[in-house]
């Protein structure tokens, strides 16, 4: 029989401490806001200039701070148009790979030409398999040319695109050291 008035006493307790944090989550917190910009400035101005000294060090903290944010942003843009301009560095180094193997192809063609050429004249080999050789190492020729072509096009255009950058990375480079 002493165990029930225990357990009653234990209830109570705990019906009351729940019940206190549940009445506690429903009480209202003010919020703390400023006020206005115009009422801030308001009493702002009413503050002693001698009391001022502390405001216009943060004033100057927070202009500095804004001043090194925008000189991190430039220095990033920067470094972001120099890895672009080494990606296009090097776009423009496989290109030109690429034209020295078609022009290695071109030169390697025009050989077999002049072979096939020589071989037709001096009245050797197969006449009808001679000419149909030439003319198929021509239009072999003419599909190297293409390519050559093609390359030399598109390595301008990355040249034109690395001397763009270059002059925009300098303009960026005069702003970052204007500071």
């Amino acid at each position: 029989m002493k165990r029930f008035p225990f357990i009653i006493l234990t209830l109570i307790v705990a019906i009351s401490i729940t019940g206190g944090c549940a009445t506690m989550e429903k009480i209202p917190v003010p919020k703390i806001t400023g006020g206005s910009k115009k009422a801030d400035s308001d009493l702002y101005r009413k503050v002693p200039s001698s009391m001022r000294a502390d405001v216009k060090e943060a004033e100057y903290d927070l202009k500095r701070a804004k001043a090194n944010a925008l000189q991190a942003d430039r220095k990033l843009t920067l470094s972001e148009m120099k890895k672009e301009r080494e990606i296009l560095r090097n776009k423009y180094a496989k290109y030109n790979k690429s034209l020295s193997e078609v022009l290695v192809e071109k030169a390697n063609i025009n050989l077999e030409i002049k072979k096939l050429q020589a071989i037709d004249n001096s009245n050797l080999g197969d006449r009808a398999g001679n000419i149909k050789g030439i003319a198929n190492l021509k239009t072999k020729k003419l599909d190297t040319e293409t390519d050559e072509i093609k390359i030399k096009a598109d390595m301008d255009m990355t040249n034109l695109k690395i001397k763009e950058l270059n002059k925009k990375i300098k303009a960026q480079d005069k702003k970052i050291s204007k500071k």
